[in-house]
């Protein structure tokens, strides 16, 4: 299973469990489509935490890649350079850049504990970045030059994602731009054009004897939200950071806003 979603699915059981049971409260009321919201926001915060704690990751690699070139640099082995990067503070990577200390203090050759490493995370920055110290030290590279060409690398990389976000923003902020249009088209069907309908031909459009009073525009209506919603922030996760896992916390808010600007105008002006 994708490490992403094995980390997202605890908290998934968990969102799901809290909807049914909203769901059996929410049950035969105007409300009922609240009920989605306890998996929602559980999937949303998993995803989030996720997301954040693998561009820590990212972020710090060069860092410390860095900062073990420049010790080496100094005349260092590579035992001694990893017991001092331990005192250092690499965010989320402390745990790795110590049990990557460790490995190598017991005799494990140093390629050989990276791949152990950073392989458990979920980056292809990380993978790259071993496999290509792995590979130039079996061949007896320069560690110092190694080192440097995965730094640059790593700095590259993290260069480029600002880069993509800064150039998406215009795609992001339209997406948002036309959701909010398609709330404010499904409340002027409501509020104007429903209300012209007669009875005649409300019946003659669904084939029956179908009376305004007895179709629940509201209900149809705020489901299709709920739909828009929810897919529409995977896909500006996938313009905006390349992660379709990402945007959830897109559908979080976009869902977070609608529904309850959606209903609070349904209650005022929609009879």
């Amino acid at each position: 299973m994708n490490k992403r979603l094995k980390y997202i699915k605890g908290f998934a059981i968990k969102g799901a469990i809290g909807s049914i049971i909203a769901a059996i409260l929410l049950f035969n009321t105007n409300l009922f489509v609240f009920s989605i919201f306890p998996f929602v926001v559980s999937v949303g915060i998993a995803a989030g935490i996720y997301t954040a704690k693998i561009k820590s990751y990212e972020q710090n690699l060069f860092v410390f890649l860095e900062d073990l070139k420049d010790l080496l640099r100094g005349g260092m082995n590579i035992v001694t350079s990893m017991e001092i990067l331990c005192d250092n503070n690499y965010g989320s990577l402390n745990t790795e850049v110590k049990r990557l200390a460790a490995q190598v203090k017991i005799g494990i050759p140093f390629d050989q504990a990276l791949v152990n490493i950073f392989s458990e995370i979920d980056s292809p920055m990380f993978a790259k970045s071993a496999e290509v110290i792995s590979e130039s030290t079996k061949y007896g590279g320069n560690l110092i030059k190694i080192f440097s060409s995965v730094s640059g690398y790593v700095k590259t990389i993290n260069e480029m994602t600002e880069e993509r976000k800064s150039k998406t923003f215009t795609s992001v902020f339209s997406s948002y731009f036309m959701f909010f249009v398609f709330i404010a088209i499904i409340l002027i069907i409501q509020i104007v054009f429903l209300p012209m309908l007669t009875t005649t031909e409300l019946a003659g459009a669904t084939g029956g004897d179908t009376s305004m009073e007895e179709v629940n525009f509201n209900t149809y209506f705020l489901y299709l939200l709920v739909i828009q919603g929810g897919f529409a922030g995977p896909v500006i996760g996938k313009i905006s950071e390349g992660s379709a896992t990402a945007g959830i916390k897109h559908s979080i808010i976009l869902l977070c806003v609608s529904i309850p600007v959606y209903v609070v105008v349904s209650l005022l002006f929609i009879v």
